[in-house]
This record gives C-alpha cells, structure tokens and sequence, in this order.
C-alpha cells in the first residue's frame, strides 16, 4: 500500500508542478520572480517536512498521510482559480503544506518492504502525469485531475496497516541531522543545482524549440527511467549508489548546458533518471537501515529537498538574468562540487569503489 500511495502521492505533485513557470510567465516576464515562486513553495515544503516528519515518530504516521492527502487535494484543485501572480504566490505556497505532509510518513511506513519498489512507483507515477501533463495541455483540466488523485490517495491512506510505535525525537532533531551529515550535505548541493535549473526548465525547453506535448515527453522520460533504474539497483549497497548519483547529476546538467536542440534533451534525461535512481535510492536506503527514528530522518531528507528549492531558484533567478546556458554551466560546477564533497566526506567508501569497479 505505501508504495501505491506514493504512486498516487508523486503523480498528484508532479501534475501541478511542472507548467507552473509557464504559468507564471503569462504574468511576468522576471525570472527571478518565477525563481521566487518556486522558492516560496520549497520554504513551506521544508518548514512542513521538518515537522510533520518529527510528529510521524512521536504521535502517529497513517494520520499524518491522510490529513496530508486532504490538504493537497484541496489546494490544487484551487489552482484553477489563480489570475494573477499574487495568487499563484498564495497558492503555491499552501500547496507546500501538504506535500511536505506526506514523504517522511509514508516512507517510514514503507520501510519492512522493498524500499526500490516504493521509490519506483513514486518515479512511476512522476512518469505517468508528466505525461498526461503533456497530452492534457489544458490548466483547469490537469489541476482537477491532481486534486482528484489526492482525493484517491486519502481514501486508500484509511487502509494502511501501522503498528503503533512512537520514538521519543528532540523538538529540533540535530542529533540525527548530524548522524547523517554525509547524506544530508552533498544532496542539499547538488539539489540546488538542480533546483535552479527546473525553475526555468520549461522555459529552456520551449528556447529550445519544443511544445507542450513534447515537454510533458521529456519531464515523463525521466521518471520512466527512474522507476526502471531503482528496481535494478536496489541490491546495491546505498553509499556506492550516492556517490555515483551525484557524478551521474554533474553529467547531465552540463549536457543540458551544450544542449543544440531539445532532441538531445531526450537522451539526457536517461542520464538524469539514473542519477536520480542512484542519488534519492541511496539516500532513503541509507537513512532507513541506520536510523531508528525513520519518519524523522527521511522527513529531514524532504526538508533538505524543500531549502535546496529555496536556494536554488533564488540564485539561480540572479544568474539567469545572465542568460540560461549561464545558470546550467553554473549548475554544473555547484553538482560536481556536491560529488567532491562527498569523495572527501568518505575515504572508506572511495577505497570501497576501487575494490568494486577493479
């Protein structure tokens, strides 16, 4: 059941989150603003994140998806009404609530199954609304079919079966935050990087040459190939599979950056999906197997995936008034920094991938 709310959970996210730049740009034509509403959503989501992930170990983790699942169906379907980017900014922001609701949760609940399976059909269906995200084209129809998908989620949430187990977790949880810092810092990085570049990558996409139907195609490729990848790569051991996510990442976003056409786009984000597969797999295998307020240490992990969406726009916004091949050469370096990071972090496991890879 986890790994099908988190079908429904990622399906419902990825709906209204990938032509909201081009929603905005029918209001403004300042990239740092749009930059802006990405980062006011990532604020909420990580403020959420960090504490419904902490409430999950200490009162309970069903309710919190649930509850979660209501608020998000709510919210999306008013996004049929914004009209202008004061609303957008508004509603975006509260969409933050519930979607920060539910990672930490629900992955704490998955955990006793295969954790590949539940982050696959999360990929799965990031996969599946990209592209009716795509074929659909229409606002008012993909922000109803998301609210109506969470509606889905909420209803089948009633029947997860949870043990009751609640962990006595500090009100600011720093003894895991710093448990875990190998993890937590060379993902807040290259997250980052990655962030400032989705926060302009439809309007890339369309600079490019491509339209609706075909950027919905591309957002869809790289889930597709997630959902593959984690199924494959689940018997591998989690901190192989971080470090060469994260070198996979610094590859791909230079490859956006030298991009001709947005066909090679097409093939990069089969490099972008087993980045992907490798980095987030890694990261909740890791932060599952040694941690014993799981709700809590995966919730962090969502807020770090919240203040990388408020960094990354931010700056981002600034250099690509640059230009956006600037931003993506800029992105580049900020990922291979997170994998310097990283090979530094850990020398054990650097001697560990000479032994593997002989």
């Amino acid at each position: 059941m986890p790994a099908l709310l988190n079908f429904f959970f990622l399906s419902s996210w990825t709906l209204t989150f990938i032509f909201v730049p081009l929603i905005a740009k029918e209001y403004t034509d300042n990239l740092f603003l749009i930059s802006v509403i990405l980062a006011l959503y990532n604020t909420v989501v990580l403020l959420s994140a960090t504490i419904f992930g902490r409430l999950g170990d200490t009162l309970g983790r069903k309710k919190l998806v649930i509850i979660g699942f209501l608020i998000s169906g709510v919210v999306f379907f008013c996004h049929n009404f914004i009209c202008d980017i004061r609303s957008l900014l508004f509603i975006r922001g509260f969409a933050g609530i519930g979607m920060g609701m539910i990672p930490g949760p629900l992955a704490a609940l998955a955990w006793g199954s295969s954790i590949g399976v539940f982050t696959a059909f999360g990929s799965l269906g990031f996969a599946v609304a990209s592209l009716l995200a795509g074929i659909m084209k229409n606002n008012l129809l993909i922000f109803t079919t998301s609210a109506f998908i969470c509606l889905i989620g909420f209803a089948l949430a009633f029947f997860i079966k949870e043990k009751p187990k609640k962990i006595a977790v500090p009100l600011f949880p720093y003894k895991v935050i710093l448990k875990n810092l190998n993890v937590y810092l060379p993902y807040l990085v290259r997250h980052s990087a990655a962030s400032a570049i989705w926060a302009i990558f439809p309007i890339y996409l369309v600079s490019l040459g491509a339209g609706k139907l075909w950027i919905g195609v591309i957002y869809g490729i790289n889930p597709f190939m997630q959902f593959i990848f984690m199924l494959l790569l689940d018997r591998f051991k989690s901190s192989k599979l971080i470090t060469v996510g994260l070198l996979a990442s610094t590859l791909t976003f230079f490859g956006y950056a030298v991009a001709p056409n947005w066909q090679f786009v097409l093939v990069l984000q089969v490099v972008l999906g087993f980045s992907w597969a490798n980095l987030y797999l890694g990261s909740m295998k890791y932060l599952l197997e040694n941690n014993t307020e799981q709700a809590t240490a995966t919730g962090v992990l969502s807020s770090i995936f919240g203040l990388s969406g408020i960094l990354g726009p931010l700056i981002g916004g600034l250099i690509a008034v640059l230009g956006l091949r600037v931003l993506l050469y800029f992105s580049t370096l900020v990922a291979l920094s997170a994998f310097i990071i990283r090979i530094k972090g850990d020398r054990q496991l650097i001697c560990q991938l000479r032994q593997s890879w002989k």
